[in-house]
């Protein structure tokens, strides 16, 4: 009977034991699944963070490639301002020089002229003596 006793107290204890291991794993698998969801969370507030880094640093390349795009309309307005000075001053410079060339060119097209009619002589005359 002893044994009988036994037997039922082991079983009682090992069913209690038993009963606890479940009663835990059953407290585990909760927090396990809670332990899991706060990790995909912390992943995905990490993901979050690295994309709106990467998005505050793309704005900022965006407002840097904006500051160098204004930078250089301004440079090119400049330019093309010079430009047209340059081209102003050498269209002077060419019609200084076209005209200078029109005034050389007709000296020598009228002094071919007078000589060729004699007005200006060419060669020594010998001096004529009247008697």
């Amino acid at each position: 009977m002893q044994q009988i006793w036994d037997r039922l107290l082991t079983n009682t204890a090992s069913d209690k034991t038993n009963m606890d291991l479940e009663s835990m794993a059953a407290e585990e698998a909760p927090q396990t699944k809670l332990q899991n969801l706060s990790n995909q969370v912390d992943d995905v507030t990490g993901t979050m963070k690295n994309n709106v880094e990467k998005m505050i640093h793309a704005i900022e390349n965006a407002d840097n490639l904006l500051a160098k795009s204004e930078k250089m309309k301004k440079d090119a307005e400049k330019l093309g301002e010079t430009s047209e000075r340059v081209e102003r001053s050498y269209r002077c410079k060419n019609a200084k020089l076209i005209a200078v060339v029109v005034v050389i060119v007709g000296i020598v097209v009228l002094l071919i002229i007078l000589l060729a009619t004699g007005v200006i002589p060419v060669g020594a005359q010998p001096p004529t003596s009247k008697p």
